[in-house]
């Protein structure tokens, strides 16, 4: 079935040569597909494929290390070395058989990260600050001027290579804690020199790093940078941090900077760490977080007790009750899903109007007529999926078909998030399936089609495998 002309969701867009067929994109989602040292899998290639084929209008990579000492999570596949571009553009070449495009995602971790590759075990990572986050207590270093320096260098060279790979735009990420962001939040960023001050100089680094890939691959590249609308620092740990961080007004200011250096898009995420009770919203699963934060066990000061009293099912309904208690899809206990679907779009609407720029907004999405309605209203361009995407892959082409919602929602139950780190991306969710037998079956299927290479499914519009 073809979708109506008029219809918000299938209309094109063009963002400096950054062609969308439709207005729905992946977000970045990924799991430890790739091998340990960052190069890439044939599992990622059929990862990026079936999200492809789903009918989306752009994919939006993993988190993509610039530097290997910025690598979050290893088994993902990074772009520190130009040795990486030839494997970046043959599955951007891959992506680009579905009229899909291609946006690769810088990332460097900073304080925010999970998992230390060998190298760097016992290594603190560098940051604005030397202080542990609030939420696993993960411990940083304070970066020094020529640290800083080099790390805006690092981002330039990424980008050469993402464009020299043949992908169709970057995304900056500055939001969720990460290594912008600590230096952009008032409430991580602790530092006494020209990094730290009033929001411009915590804005310094953002604007540098924009300023130096502009000049590494010129104007006509599409750019984008990730930002987290609202800190909410204290959201997990009220009353005993009172420190909310950076406010929707201080992201609007400083999207209005961004576009003056030659910004191209904003995306708008929540939350000062990941993952927070804003970010993925939903659930906290505590039932499956105590196997997963044994894996986190030695790098967060506050990992070991937390792993203990996980252990004990009434610390974990503890747990659950509190996160998210104080967000407004979480009442008595008990989620809220239409709070959550677009929940960021009014934030995305004046950050759009601040800074003029086109805004993506995530958010929880996966019903077409909450979706038409964001596009209509004008809160956002465009709408980023990613768990909705991960449990229902042709939700694009079910839009396009008439129906307004998957026939087995996402649970917003955030299974898929928690076991990440150890086990691979996927909807665990078993209620979602006929058995257990064809969760698993679902979950491994992209190893299965790496091992044989490309399938019939390839073809197959709307299969949603």
């Amino acid at each position: 079935m073809t979708p109506s002309a008029s219809d918000p969701i299938f209309q094109p867009l063009t963002i400096n040569g950054l062609r969308l067929k439709n207005r729905v994109v992946r977000s970045s989602i990924g799991g430890r597909a790739d091998y340990y040292d960052g190069s890439m899998s044939e599992a990622r290639i059929a990862w990026e494929r079936r999200f492809a084929r789903g009918g989306v209008g752009a994919i939006i990579s993993s988190n993509v290390g610039i530097r290997t000492d910025g690598i979050a999570v290893p088994g993902y596949a990074s772009i520190d070395h130009d040795r990486t571009i030839p494997s970046w553009r043959r599955l951007i070449e891959e992506v680009h058989r579905h009229d899909c495009r291609y946006v690769i995602q810088l990332h460097f971790s900073g304080r925010q990260r999970d998992l230390p590759r060998k190298e760097f075990l016992g290594v603190n990572p560098p940051s604005s600050t030397d202080r542990p986050d609030l939420l696993y207590g993960l411990r940083c270093r304070r970066m020094t001027i020529p640290e800083i320096r080099g790390l805006v260098r690092a981002y330039a060279d990424a980008a050469r290579r993402a464009r020299a790979a043949g992908a169709d735009g970057i995304e900056i990420v500055a939001c969720n804690g990460y290594i912008l962001h600590q230096f952009l939040s008032g409430a991580i960023n602790d530092r006494s020199d020209e990094y730290n001050g009033d929001l411009r100089m915590r804005a310094r680094l953002l604007l540098e790093v924009l300023a130096t890939v502009r000049a590494e691959i010129g104007r006509d590249f599409f750019v984008s940078m990730k930002l987290s609308g609202r800190d909410e620092h204290n959201a997990f740990m009220a009353p005993f941090v009172r420190d909310v961080g950076n406010t929707i007004d201080d992201t609007m200011q400083v999207s209005r900077w961004l576009a003056e250096v030659g910004l191209d898009a904003i995306h708008v995420s929540q939350g000062d760490t990941f993952p927070h009770p804003l970010v993925p919203a939903g659930l906290l699963p505590a039932d499956d977080s105590r196997y997963s934060l044994a894996g986190l066990f030695y790098e967060g000061t506050r990992v070991p007790l937390t792993f203990f009293l996980m252990q004990f099912a009434v610390f974990r309904r503890l747990f659950e009750w509190n996160w998210g208690r104080r967000m407004a899809f979480k009442r008595n206990g008990r989620l809220l899903p239409e709070k959550i679907e677009g929940m960021n779009q009014y934030d995305a609407a004046k950050i759009k109007a601040a800074s003029g720029l086109p805004v993506f907004c995530v958010g929880g999405w996966q019903t077409a007529s909450r979706i038409r309605e964001a596009l209509q209203a004008g809160h956002c361009d465009v709408v980023s999926i990613a768990r909705g995407l991960l449990a229902n892959p042709n939700l694009v082409h079910r839009f396009a078909e008439g129906h307004d919602a998957p026939e087995r929602p996402c649970t917003y139950c955030n299974k898929c998030l928690v076991n990440a780190l150890l086990q691979p991306l996927a909807c665990w969710e078993e209620s979602r399936f006929a058995s257990r037998d064809e969760m698993f079956e679902e979950a491994y299927r992209i190893y299965k089609e790496a091992a044989v290479g490309r399938t019939s499914a390839d073809v197959v519009v709307g299969t949603g495998v």
